[in-house]
């Protein structure tokens, strides 16, 4: 049997990314169970994610942008699961304040990069300050595999989040940040290290659907990759591949309950 399968990150939504009517039936025939929608950068009008997650909250949560700290209840209470967030706060200099409230709430921080902020010392200090704060650092921290990337010096920094229980990862981007094409060669040792040092209880995945130019396939591909390239046994795979995003973004149990064969 095949885990139960959802993809943590998906941008839907005009005028820059098609509508969530595309992405279903995609869902179905790649045997994705359920989606976190993930408001784009640039744009703090949630109106349409907002719409289908009222529309379909079984398969379906969601991460709003907000510019001001003052915004953030309203969204939270529209029944967005967290807010996307940089790692040093909103644009709006309001600094730790957004933090504050997410904690408050027990809500998520989808923290962006840029990869030397997440793994900036201030960073991890008030992560370990806020307990009830949910925080998923996207695209592994925004961290660069491909040889020569500055980024790779600072890696053991990022796995040191580990030690903060409510930081969880997630493992994408891959056609964006690794050098080598699918299925990324070049990512997997970062990946092994990543599981080893987080479990597979607090990594979760997505197949990059909004990438641009995905050709026939490549999202159906992107789900075999974790299932029969990373090792991963099947307890693992099931956590990375749906549980951990089920608990973090608090998707109903029915989503992860069903698994094709």
């Amino acid at each position: 049997m095949s885990p139960a399968v959802i993809d943590a990150h998906v941008h839907s939504g005009p005028p820059k990314y098609p509508p969530i009517s595309d992405y279903v039936p995609v869902m179905a025939e790649s045997g994705i169970a359920g989606a976190v929608l993930v408001q784009h950068l640039g744009n703090a009008d949630n109106r349409y994610l907002r719409g289908v997650l009222r529309s379909d909250p079984a398969r379906f949560a969601g991460v709003a942008i907000v510019d001001r700290v003052e915004d953030a209840g309203g969204v939270l209470a529209d029944g967005f699961a967290g807010l996307r967030v940089p790692p040093t706060g909103l644009p709006d200099g309001s600094g730790d304040a957004v933090f504050d409230l997410l904690d408050s709430e027990s809500a998520v921080a989808s923290v962006t990069g840029p990869f030397d902020g997440v793994v900036a010392g201030r960073f991890a200090a008030m992560v370990a300050e806020r307990p009830r704060l949910r925080v998923r650092l996207e695209h592994l921290g925004w961290f660069r595999y491909h040889p020569g990337s500055a980024d790779i010096a600072a890696f053991d920094r990022l796995l040191a989040l580990a030690a903060l229980p409510n930081v969880t990862i997630m493992w994408s981007g891959f056609f964006a940040n690794a050098a080598a094409p699918y299925p990324y060669p070049d990512a997997l040792p970062y990946l092994e290290r990543s599981l080893a040092a987080f479990g597979s209880e607090r990594i979760m995945w997505s197949g990059d659907w909004n990438r641009a130019g995905l050709a026939p396939g490549e999202y159906s591909a992107a789900v075999e990759l974790a299932l029969s390239h990373w090792g991963l046994s099947a307890a693992q795979a099931a956590d990375v591949l749906g549980r951990t995003a089920a608990r973090v973004f608090g998707l109903p149990a029915s989503v992860t309950e069903g698994a094709s064969s």
